[in-house]
């Protein structure tokens, strides 16, 4: 079973996403501290991701590391990089590269997680049909072999041509079959890229997303907000104006007293002079 090495380089940052297992391929993790590159040992039946975590500061410092020993490696299928300061600046020095992909800070670790199994599962793929072509190949030594003999043969005798013209159309169905898995290697390779690209709009996108979303939720919080403290406004005036009414009444009663004592002040009063 092949192996796919995730290096974690960075200075004391753990490794963000949690490993998973995968049916053909072991995962593994290896953490390195920035100072350690020159340990990294890239085995070419392997799988090799590199994943960088590193300041501007911290990529001008291995920057030529990293270029001289593993951009041009063939084991070396991807190099990540997640700066929290300069991913900018480093996507202007490596974007001619296609080996390296700078990642959007900060970092989302779904989309990690995605652009790993892709790379591994298409690397996957990808030796799968390194390992069809080489026992082509090995069968096309064979073949060679019989072909030298069939031509001896046929100097011999006339009589064996029919065979060495079937010897030599298999020939060439062999090199048709090398060509077509040419092609198909570079189709993989072709897709894996315009995955990784789709991958990071579609990413792009579902932040937006996001990000709209809670915009509408604060407007409405906002909203509800508002309500409230008209509907507190409206219950204040209505208890406002139940107080008024309450003393208007009051004041009628009282009024009214005094107009039954002024009456019966007055009854008194003629009572007293024998008007009555």
């Amino acid at each position: 079973m092949k192996t796919s090495y995730i290096w974690n380089l960075s200075e004391g940052r753990a490794f963000p996403v949690e490993l998973w297992k995968h049916s053909k391929i072991k995962i593994q993790v290896n953490q390195m501290d920035l100072s350690e590159i020159d340990r990294i040992a890239i085995t070419p039946n392997d799988i090799h991701i590199l994943f960088l975590q590193v300041t501007l500061l911290e990529w001008n410092k291995i920057q030529q590391t990293i270029a001289t020993s593993f951009e041009g490696s063939p084991f070396v299928s991807l190099i990540l990089i997640s700066s929290p300061d300069g991913a900018d600046q480093i996507q202007a020095a490596v974007q001619s590269q296609p080996k390296y992909l700078v990642l959007e800070n900060p970092l989302h670790v779904r989309e990690l997680r995605m652009i790993l199994d892709r790379t591994i599962q298409s690397e996957s793929y990808k030796a799968a049909a390194l390992d069809i072509g080489n026992s082509c190949l090995e069968n096309v030594g064979f073949f060679e072999g019989v072909f030298s003999l069939a031509h001896q043969e046929y100097e011999e005798s006339k009589k064996e041509n029919e065979a060495l013209r079937s010897i030599l159309q298999y020939e060439e169905l062999v090199k048709r079959s090398q060509a077509g898995i040419s092609t198909a290697l570079e189709k993989v390779n072709d897709m894996k890229n315009q995955e990784l690209i789709e991958l990071h709009e579609r990413v792009k996108a579902s932040q937006k997303l996001d990000e709209l979303r809670e915009k509408e939720l604060k407007q409405a919080l906002e909203l509800q907000k508002a309500t409230e403290q008209v509907l507190n406004y409206s219950r204040i005036e209505e208890m406002n104006l139940d107080k008024i009414l309450r003393a208007q009444d009051r004041l009628f009663e009282y009024t009214e007293q005094e107009i039954k004592e002024l009456v019966e002040e007055n009854k008194s009063l003629k009572k007293k002079l024998g008007l009555i």
